[in-house]
């Protein structure tokens, strides 16, 4: 009787040991092992190198590009230094030079003196890579200003021979990096590119790679400043689920070409640890562009700041304290015990059973300890499960919040003013399915941006309401209306290229008392905009709140009013409006 009786508990026992069960969208092997990378270099070179402009004519004979000492091994090993996993090259920018010997062009190293026209840019920096185990990634820009074709159908043909040749003869490839611009060619006219045939070679030419940033894989972040939104997220629900990852872009510069005058304007360290913070730690890739000089190296200011932050980036985790003890207050198992989110792997994490969705994890130092940085991870292979959680201490014998978050992701850093505490705990508010947590820790770094300021997440009152618009972009799917009420800052609503008045309506449901508007514009177009109002359906709309520029983060009270019809009505605006988010809130 007894062996009967401890049979089914064993079993039980092992059922409730299994993993949790994926939440779609989950990522792919590439895509997980990218967001892992977390830094990846971006090296503008070519005729704008020695021509000292951004964006080439096109016009520009391949005589002027002649670097004196190009050492891509030094651009990689500089890289490496510093932790930076990928790098990914210019092969060709908008001026149509291109950095490789092609056949299907004469505006090419082929015909530029450097090497007595034998040279070839991209083979360097492609074995260089190799050499010192980085991953590879080309950008080929879809804009061309030299090549005859550009405006017409034969275009795609040139642009998909171009990617056959770089796929083919420099191959394997990590990461093919387009952006969209799409400007005049020396025939006066803008092309339509043909990106379901680009994306269909690259897939059969390089099964493996990513494509980013006007493909399927990566999306920018919406800026060039390497900041990402708070609460930024992977996981893709409107419309078809996906995994769609953010990618944050910025100079080391202030331009994205090597200009000498800008040798005394990179970037202090300082702030480069802020855009870390606000990519890497908000769940994002860091992209960051060191741009070779004209000798073809990078020049010292830029390896000097480099190694400097490397240094504060390997402080950071080096500065991670050992806790004596980890605890939770439910576990899964014991393969998914408490001390997994401490073990520095994160194929391993703390979870609970299914049907437990909050909790908290606890680190116990064993005496009190300073830090300033507290650092959490989620399993992502399972997808993004965890939808609010806040951090707590216990100091002075009492609880006391930290930091809050909404998505927890590949890496949420919170930085902090120095904190002396012997228990931290991560409290999970609010998830879709049960947690799983992959890294937890507190850490006393040397550099650190100034801490935010805790706040509760509030659902504002136009979340997830049905929303209709004047004015949709062509593709309805991913910019409708509901994508500015959908709580979710990844998405946004946006109108066609000739709009610069329309209106966004939401149907609260019910009639609700509302006091603060609050928008998020993914570039500062809007000039003029009201909120208004009405009580009935077929009323007349009355006007709440009047305002003027809006921009990345503009909020504003005004008179409380109660309406169940609300409408974001822009007036006026520089270019067609786009926003990632519309909010009405009741304080």
């Amino acid at each position: 009787m007894k062996k009967l009786f401890l049979f089914p508990l064993l079993c039980a026992t092992l059922i409730q040991a299994q993993p949790p069960a994926p939440l779609p969208p989950v990522p792919t092997p590439e895509q997980l092992a990218w967001q892992r990378m977390e830094l990846t270099l971006f090296l503008h070179f070519g005729v704008n190198t020695f021509s000292d402009r951004e964006w080439g004519t096109g016009k520009e004979e391949p005589k002027i590009f002649k670097p004196s000492a190009l050492d891509c091994r030094q651009w990689a090993q500089t890289a490496k230094a510093a932790g930076f996993k990928l790098l990914i090259l210019t092969a060709k920018h908008h001026d149509g030079f291109c950095l490789w010997p092609t056949k299907l062009s004469d505006h090419c190293v082929r015909r530029a003196p450097w090497k007595n026209g034998q040279g070839d840019v991209v083979r360097e920096f492609v074995d260089a890579c190799r050499a010192e185990g980085l991953k590879v990634g080309l950008y080929l820009s879809p804009w061309d200003r030299n090549h005859p074709q550009y405006g017409s159908d034969a275009y795609n043909d040139y642009f998909t021979g171009q990617l056959t040749e770089l796929l083919t003869n420099y191959g394997p490839v990590d990461e093919m990096w387009f952006d969209g611009a799409c400007g005049e060619g020396p025939n006066g006219k803008k092309q339509v590119y043909d990106w379901p045939r680009y994306y269909a070679t690259i897939r059969r030419l390089a099964p493996r790679a990513l494509i980013a940033i006007s493909g399927p894989d990566i999306r920018w972040v919406g800026n060039e400043s390497g900041v990402a939104r708070l609460g930024e997220r992977s996981a893709q629900r409107g419309g078809t689920p996906r995994w769609y990852p953010a990618e944050c872009d910025v100079s080391l510069r202030p331009g994205w070409f090597y200009h000498a005058h800008e040798d005394g304007k990179v970037k202090a360290l300082a702030k480069l640890v802020e855009i870390y913070f606000a990519s890497v730690g908000r769940n994002s890739s860091l992209l960051l562009n060191v741009p070779p000089d004209r000798r073809g190296l990078l020049a010292e200011p830029d390896v000097a700041r480099l190694k400097d932050f490397g240094d504060a980036i390997r402080g950071l985790h080096a500065g991670r304290l050992a806790p004596q003890k980890l605890a939770a207050s439910a576990e899964r198992g014991p393969d998914f015990a408490a001390d997994k989110a401490g073990d520095g792997n994160l194929d391993t994490y703390w979870s609970t059973d299914e049907a437990t969705k909050t909790g908290w994890l606890e680190l116990d130092f064993g005496a009190p300890r300073d830090f300033n940085v507290v650092n959490v991870q989620e399993a992502i292979a399972l997808g993004e499960r965890i939808s609010r959680y806040r951090v707590d201490a216990e100091v002075g014998g009492a609880w006391q919040t930290l930091a809050r978050g909404t998505t927890l992701g590949q890496r949420n850093l919170h930085p902090l003013a120095k904190t002396t505490a012997q228990k931290l705990r991560l409290v999970i508010e609010e998830a879709r399915a049960c947690p799983a947590v992959a890294g937890f820790s507190a850490h006393l770094a040397p550099v650190t941006p100034p801490p935010l300021k805790v706040q509760e997440h509030v659902l504002p009152l136009t979340a997830h309401k049905p929303a209709r618009a004047s004015n949709v972009h062509g593709n309805n799917t991913n910019f409708g209306a509901d994508k500015a009420v959908d709580d979710d800052e990844a998405t946004r609503w946006a109108t066609s290229d000739g709009t610069r008045e329309c209106w966004l309506e939401v149907d609260l449901g019910q009639p609700e008392s509302f006091r603060r508007v609050a928008l998020k514009e993914m570039q500062p177009r809007i000039t003029k905009f009201a909120v208004e109002y009405k009580t009935t359906a077929d009323g007349a709309w009355q006007v709440a709140f009047s305002g003027g520029q809006a921009g990345a983060n503009f909020s504003a009270p005004f008179a409380p009013v109660t309406a169940r019809w609300v409408r974001l009505h822009i007036l006026e605006a520089t270019f067609a409006p786009t926003l990632w988010d519309f909010a009405l809130y009741k304080e």
